[in-house]
C-alpha cells in the first residue's frame, strides 16, 4: 500500500520545519511515506488505492470526495490514539478554539481537536458562538471585502474568543487571531510543546505567500 504524506500548503508556508517533524512521527507509524506538496486544489493526480495522510481538515475533505478511490486519513484523529506520543502537560491552562471553516462542518474534526486538547491537560473555555455555530476567522473574506472590512471582521471575531489564548489548526486562523488581537497557539505547535510565532502577520503577506507556493506545486 502507497502513503502519501501532504502537509498541505498552509502548513508548509507557516512552518515548513513543523510539516517534517511530523512525517518523521508518522513514517515511525506507517513505514516510509511520499511527500506531495501540491495543492489539493490543483487536483493532482493519484493512483487508486492510495492511502493519503494529512493534518489538514481542507486537504482530507478535498481528497474524500474527488478521489474515493484512495483512502484518505486525518492524520491528527489517528494520532489521538497514539499511546506513544508524547503529548505535554499545559497544566490545566485555559483557552478557547477557533475552529476552521472546512472543521466546524462535521463532529469528527471538532470532537478530535478537543479531545487532543484535553489530552495535553488544557481547559477550553468556548466561545458562544463555536464549533458548528462559530464563525469564520475572516479569511474567506481576503480578496472579497476591502482590506479594513476584512481586518475588521477579524478584530471582531477574535473579540468573541473568551481566552487571551486561541488555539487554530489552520495557519491562516492563526494569522486572523493575532491580527484580531488575540495570541494564537496552533495545534500542532502545542502538541510539539513549540511557541507559535508569527513575524509578519499582515494579511496580504500572508495570502501572497500562500498563493506563489499554490502556483508553484
Amino acid at each position: 500500500m502507497k502513503y502519501i504524506y501532504v502537509p498541505g500548503c498552509a502548513l508548509m508556508c507557516y512552518k515548513p520545519r513543523l510539516a517534517e517533524q511530523l512525517k518523521e512521527v508518522l513514517e515511525a507509524h506507517y513505514g516510509p511515506v511520499e511527500t506531495m506538496l501540491s495543492c489539493c486544489f490543483n487536483r493532482p493526480q493519484l493512483e487508486p488505492g492510495t492511502r493519503i495522510l494529512t493534518p489538514c481538515t481542507t486537504c482530507a475533505q478535498t481528497y474524500r470526495k474527488h478521489y474515493p478511490d484512495c483512502e484518505t486519513i486525518w492524520v491528527l484523529e489517528e494520532m489521538l490514539s497514539w499511546e506513544d506520543f508524547p503529548f505535554p502537560d499545559y497544566g490545566g491552562e485555559e483557552m478557547s478554539v477557533q475552529d476552521t471553516c472546512s472543521g466546524r462542518t462535521d463532529d469528527r474534526y471538532l470532537n478530535t481537536v478537543r479531545a487532543l486538547l484535553e489530552r495535553m491537560n488544557i481547559r477550553v473555555i468556548e466561545a458562544e458562538k463555536s464549533g458548528k455555530k462559530g464563525r469564520c476567522c475572516g479569511q474567506l473574506l481576503y480578496g472579497r471585502q476591502p482590506m479594513e472590512k476584512v481586518e475588521a471582521y477579524m478584530k471582531g471575531r477574535a473579540a468573541e474568543m473568551p481566552c487571551e489564548n486561541v488555539v487554530t489548526y489552520c495557519a491562516s486562523c492563526n494569522r486572523a487571531m493575532n491580527i484580531g488581537g488575540r495570541q494564537s497557539r496552533f495545534l500542532l505547535d502545542l502538541m510539539w510543546g513549540e511557541p507559535t510565532q508569527i513575524d509578519d502577520v499582515d494579511i496580504v503577506g500572508w495570502n501572497t505567500s500562500l498563493a506563489k507556493f499554490r502556483a508553484t506545486h
